[in-house]
Parts: structure tokens; C-alpha cells; sequence
């Protein structure tokens, strides 16, 4: 019978690109990873990689094994979380989330959860915008947390939690009417969802370009808004500090964004990560 051990470390191969990487993620001797996949495949009687130079490349069996395993692993956890001793939640959770919500809505959650179940550790993923699905159906993630237009996927779970206010957002000495004809353009990295609603509020305003800047977070656009450097479309929820003090200008745009919860709809939620989703509910009806 298949060992969850020579499993773990096949998909670990997998998701690590190579024998090498693997053994350094679990803490193996590559001979012991070597000798897991060789025990695998003398179960299966077939080949579960081909060895291209320095590249593993799934075989065929590889390919059609992967998914099962995965399932297999997903049921090992499932008993293990049952036959856990009661009352005491333990384990791990794989969240995926932008930066925006992380910072401005979940360390209240993250506080609160802590505290009622502290033998959880939780790891924390950048959310990627382009391949938030393919992270979640593959297992890279257990959910994930979005701010952008709602998803409506037959695949995925999808949750909306809030309604999130986007703001124009300009200087204090700029004059919207005077000034909004040639702008430098305070953008978030492509693929980010208020980035796509921002180019679209640039047409509808016919706001001339002086230059267009990128920046890598949302706290970098709001500082340099603050300096003066140029105006951007961001979450209210980012600048309400700032708006609250007068620090900056902006008027409300005339579309909404969501921020939702996302996982696998045929994926078995275990009980810390249903715990978290509670929290999370919880704190959502007070946004």
C-alpha cells in the first residue's frame, strides 16, 4: 500500500520543480527522496518522471497519479483532523490574500483567531490576481481573500463579505477641473483589479498623461500621492486615515469593488480553516 510519506514527496517534487529542492523543503537526503519515488514507482510498475539533463518532467503516470495523490493526502488529513483530540484545534491553514486586505481589514481576525486556537499556524500568500484558481484548485492554497470585481466561477466558492468603495484620489492642492487634464498616473502593478477599474476611470474622465508610474504596493501610490506626485484610484479603506485629516483629496468613484472569500467547491474545508472562515463572517458584517 501506498505510504503518505512517498506521497508527501512526490508532490513536493512536483511543486518544487526537482529532486534537489524537494529534499530541501522536507529536510530529507536527496538518497531519501530518491528512494521514496523509486518505492512509488515499483508499486506502480511504471516510471513516475523522466530525467532530462538537470530537469524531472512528469511521465504519463505522473500525471494521471497526481491528482489521486493529492486526493489521497487531502483524506490522510481528513482522518487526522478527526481523530485529533477534542476541543483543541491544531494544524495548519494556506491563505492567499492581497496586500490591501491583509493590511487594512484581517489584523483584528488574525488577532482574535490567535487567540481562541494558538496551536494553528497559518502561512501567508501573496495573492496572485492571474492565477489565484489554478493556486487554489491545485492545493497552494486552502482560500483565498480578493478585493476586485466578483467572481462567478462554476468551480470555485465565492463569497462576497463587503461592498469596497474605490476613490479618485489627488493632492490637496490640486483642482480637479483645472488639473485632471494632463495628470502623472499613480498605477498598481498590472493584473491588480483596481488597476483595470482605474485605466477605465482615466477614459471616462479624458484624463491627459503627463507619465504613467508603477508602483509594487499600495502604500507606495498613497505616499507619493501625499507628496504631491501625480493622482491614482484606490480602496477607501486604504486613505480613510487620510482623508479623515485632510492629508489628501478624492471623490468616490461610481463603481464598487467586493472583497470575497474564495475556495474549491468540491474541496474538504477542515475545521481550523472553518474556524477562520467564521472569524472572518463575523468581522465582515461589521464593514
Amino acid at each position: 500500500m501506498m505510504e503518505i510519506r512517498h506521497l508527501v514527496t512526490f508532490i513536493t517534487i512536483v511543486e518544487h520543480e526537482g529532486f534537489t529542492k524537494a529534499a530541501e523543503h522536507l529536510g530529507y537526503a536527496q538518497s531519501t527522496i530518491t528512494l521514496h519515488i523509486k518505492a512509488l514507482e515499483e508499486e506502480i510498475d511504471y516510471p513516475l518522471f523522466d530525467r532530462i539533463g538537470k530537469r524531472v518532467i512528469l511521465t504519463e503516470t505522473g500525471k494521471k497519479l497526481l491528482p489521486h495523490a493529492q486526493k489521497m493526502l487531502d483524506l490522510y488529513h481528513m482522518i487526522k483532523e478527526v481523530t485529533a483530540a477534542q476541543g483543541e484545534l491544531t494544524g495548519n491553514i494556506v491563505i492567499s490574500i492581497g496586500e490591501t486586505l491583509l493590511i487594512y481589514r484581517f489584523p483584528p481576525i488574525i488577532e482574535e483567531f490567535k487567540k481562541l486556537h494558538p496551536h494553528v499556524n497559518i502561512e501567508w500568500h501573496q495573492l496572485d490576481s492571474v492565477y489565484y484558481k489554478e493556486n487554489l484548485m491545485q492545493g497552494k492554497s486552502d482560500i483565498s481573500f480578493m478585493l476586485g470585481t466578483e467572481v462567478h466561477d462554476p468551480n470555485l466558492y465565492s463569497e462576497k463579505l463587503a461592498e469596497e468603495p474605490m476613490m479618485l484620489l489627488y493632492p490637496n492642492s490640486f483642482e480637479l477641473q483645472r488639473d485632471i487634464v494632463r495628470s502623472n498616473l499613480l498605477f498598481t502593478e498590472r493584473g491588480c483589479g483596481y488597476r483595470t477599474l482605474f485605466e477605465q476611470c482615466i477614459e471616462e474622465y479624458q484624463i491627459g498623461i503627463t507619465s504613467n508610474i508603477e508602483f509594487w504596493s499600495i502604500e507606495a501610490v498613497k505616499q507619493s500621492i501625499l507628496s504631491g506626485m501625480g493622482i491614482s484610484l484606490l480602496p477607501r479603506i486604504t486613505v480613510e486615515k487620510e482623508l479623515k485629516e485632510e492629508k489628501l483629496s478624492g471623490q468616490q468613484y461610481k463603481q464598487n469593488l467586493a472583497t470575497q472569500l474564495l475556495y474549491p467547491k468540491n474541496k474538504w474545508i477542515s475545521p481550523q480553516v472553518e474556524a477562520f472562515i467564521e472569524i472572518v463572517r463575523k468581522h465582515a458584517a461589521l464593514w
